[in-house]
């Protein structure tokens, strides 16, 4: 457990350091476009990044900051493997705090397997209508209306020829267009397995 909890740990400060960056210097910008790739792009190097191994061969003084940087975190990663390897990790703390983990983690899952049910059971009840190429259903769901790939599920008490209801068709047809449900689905699988991490959830909240 403490081998997870220390990759949980270098995931977070990744993702926090690359987030503050897009924070400070990227969010709110014209090239709102660029920004979406960013902000995937971030979650994958943060949960690649912690996981690369890096050997400084280096001799004598002339080792900069960064170098040293770069060591103590190799030294600390053999630190906490061989730790975690000995027996003073078989407590009962640990592997109660590992299922807690776990359990959480199912349930998260269990929920977008749960959501992804309910989104075919209101295509199969309710009949599509194709305006431009993307399935419109009108529903009286609770939830709606909403864009999931190439379908819109409208709510039919929102009167879609108003000004608010041009507006929000407009805006789902644009998730449509540019097929945010990946981006909507990829996010919410990694909060599923790293639920712990705040960054990744204020990253999806941007997306």
């Amino acid at each position: 457990m403490l081998a997870l909890a220390y990759y949980l740990l270098k995931v977070t400060i990744c993702s926090g350091v690359l987030y503050g960056y897009y924070h400070l210097t990227l969010r709110n910008k014209i090239f709102h476009h660029w920004n979406r790739f960013y902000l995937l792009m971030s979650v994958v190097l943060s949960l690649v990044v912690p996981l690369i191994k890096i050997n400084i061969f280096g001799s004598g003084s002339a080792k900069t900051p960064v170098i040293h940087l770069i060591q103590m975190v190799t030294t600390s990663d053999e630190f906490v493997y061989n730790y975690s390897r000995s027996g003073f990790l078989q407590l009962n703390v640990s592997n109660i705090s590992f299922i807690i983990y776990a359990l959480i983690s199912a349930f998260s899952l269990f929920v977008i397997i749960q959501t992804l049910v309910r989104i075919e059971k209101l295509k199969h009840i309710f009949p599509a209508t194709i305006i431009n190429g993307i399935n419109f259903r009108n529903t009286n769901a609770r939830g709606t209306p909403f864009s999931f790939f190439n379908n819109i599920f409208w709510n039919d008490k929102i009167d879609i020829n108003s000004t608010t209801g041009h507006q929000i068709f407009q805006h789902e047809i644009a998730h449509v267009q540019e097929k945010h449900s990946y981006d909507k689905i990829f996010i919410n699988a990694i909060l599923a397995f790293f639920w712990c991490n705040p960054f990744f959830w204020l990253i999806r909240k941007e997306l």
